[in-house]
């Protein structure tokens, strides 16, 4: 899978909570994060694991897929019409996350804030990308939203229960003892694939 990467200036001011319709943001600020996303992209290494898995059983209450129990009335809500699921991870590395820690290091906050939201706007992004390119091999289907451990009432400790599954530390994905993904950019989830009612 092709996954390209097109970080936009626009939504990484937005991470930065920058109003573009109410703020001028002053040119130095502009060309820092022109400069930060040059640096961004260089840094981003893109990595996906993925399990398309049929719907078995879903009352409401619990969604039964072929190999995991997900126990979420708004998982369930969100997967009503659903036939099939896509459980995801995806990471664009630890690259970006380690020249963070080293401007700060070197006394270059702003630089650093930057570029944490430059990678906040990649795995976004990236994520994205995978939904609709996984959504239209999958075939005459359409995709709900995304649904995300820690969203909501979803544990954010079924993380563990998701990387187990698609064997996530093959691309470096790990969670620690607090619950807390490594790479830093990373996203798990899950959506649903609906059959499309005219069927294309």
């Amino acid at each position: 899978m092709k996954l390209d990467i097109n970080i936009r200036e626009k939504e990484v001011l937005r991470y930065l909570k920058y109003d573009l319709d109410r703020t001028k943001t002053d040119d130095k600020i502009i060309r820092l994060v022109r400069e930060q996303i040059k640096i961004g992209v260089t840094l981003v290494y893109p990595g996906l694991k993925y399990k398309i898995l049929p719907v078995l059983d879903n009352n409401g209450e619990k969604v039964k897929l072929s190999a995991l129990v997900i126990k979420n009335k708004n998982i369930a809500r969100l997967l009503k019409d659903a036939e099939k699921t896509v459980l995801f991870v995806t990471t664009i590395g630890s690259a970006l996350e380690k020249e963070i820690n080293r401007l700060f290091s070197a006394g270059e906050p702003t630089k650093a804030v930057i570029l944490d939201a430059v990678g906040s706007e990649a795995v976004e992004v990236l994520t994205d990308t995978v939904q609709e390119a996984l959504t239209q091999q999958a075939g005459p289907y359409r995709p709900t939203p995304r649904f995300s451990p820690g969203y909501g009432d979803w544990p954010v400790n079924e993380n563990k229960a998701i990387l187990r599954l698609l064997a996530a530390q093959t691309i470096g994905v790990k969670m620690s003892a607090q619950c807390m993904l490594s790479p830093q950019k990373t996203v798990t989830g899950i959506w649903g694939l609906v059959r499309k009612a005219d069927g294309r």
